[in-house]
């Protein structure tokens, strides 16, 4: 694999506040506090452009990309699997010798069986100027072979605190199904690391990387809207809770292109999971909102771990 350099340009709506005290004591919990939006003293929402190029540098004396996971990395090639954990430079232009402004530091993975396609789950961390010491966080899907690829931010610290996009618009629902294949000859999961997964088990410490379906019915021969690239891993020592890291890729009808991102927790055992969107592309673009998640079909009778999740999907975007 080569070593490229992306041109990363972010437009983002920030909200600066001051954060009054109160002293309210019977408002204290265990972990938490009551607030009054009197106490958030929010500043006016700016909107800014960010310009810079991402160096991901895979080869030579001083890579700045480690693969962890999956089969080696090679140029021209799918890499399904494949898991890597970065600590990018990002610089004023597209030199590497060029002026750094900061790290792109976090973690990408191929997921699609099909195309160079990546996760990207990582923080722009910023090291100059007033934005020093203050972070963005992207969560998103990059088909790398694409001219021009979007992806979502979903957050921030620093001067970036509450980074957001415009205020929504409207409210989409979205319903499909999820298939989750680890069987047979056409599976759609594969996993890179950690204890072999067994039915019945936590099966803590095991990650398992993404390329799965998403139909308008339960029948793996249903019309496909889409696929659910990324990765998900056990986090649970007591129970089977994943934590779920992918984006809804739709590629029919009008959100064909555009991508939903999802971040949260997954207790599959339980009739029905809640887990947050955290942003968007395309139409989806300054997306949130949030799914409901429905086991369908979970294959407990043999060590396949085959599932089927209905999905219903609530979210708040600008386009469409």
């Amino acid at each position: 694999m080569t070593s490229p350099t992306l041109l990363i340009t972010i437009i983002i709506t920030i909200c600066s506040f001051n954060l009054a005290s109160t002293t309210n004591s019977d408002e204290y919990h265990t972990f938490s506090k009551t607030l009054s939006p009197k106490d958030l003293v929010l500043k006016q929402e700016k909107l800014t452009h960010l310009h810079f190029y991402f160096q991901d540098v895979v080869s030579g004396k001083n890579p700045t990309v480690v693969q962890i996971a999956g089969p080696k990395l090679k140029s021209n090639s799918i890499n399904f699997g494949a898991v890597a954990v970065l600590d990018d430079p990002l610089t004023v232009a597209p030199e590497l010798t060029s002026k750094r402004v900061g790290s792109a530091q976090g973690i990408y993975a191929a997921t699609s069986q099909s195309s160079m396609e990546l996760m990207l789950a990582l923080n722009f961390v910023f090291t100059e100027g007033k934005y020093n010491g203050s972070t963005l966080s992207l969560l998103g899907h990059n088909p790398i072979l694409k001219k021009e690829r979007e992806m979502p931010i979903v957050g921030g610290s620093g001067v970036f605190k509450f980074a957001r996009g415009h205020t929504r618009e409207k409210i989409t629902h979205l319903h499909f199904y999820f298939h989750d294949i680890f069987s047979g000859k056409n599976r759609t999961s594969v996993q890179v690391a950690g204890p072999p997964l067994v039915n019945s088990s936590p099966n803590f410490g095991a990650v398992v990387v993404i390329d799965d379906p998403l139909t308008v019915g339960p029948g793996r021969t249903s019309k496909q809207v889409g696929s659910a690239q990324g990765f998900y891993a056990a986090a649970g020592q007591s129970e089977i809770g994943l934590l779920m890291v992918f984006s809804c890729v739709f590629t029919q009808g009008k959100f064909n292109g555009s991508t939903l991102s999802i971040l949260g927790h997954n207790a599959i055992l339980s009739a029905v999971r809640e887990m947050p969107i955290v942003g968007g592309s395309g139409l989806f673009r300054f997306a949130k909102g949030y799914v409901e998640a429905r086991t369908y079909v979970f294959n407990t009778s043999t060590t396949s771990l085959d599932a089927v999740v209905e999905y219903n999907v609530y979210v708040f975007h600008n386009g469409g």
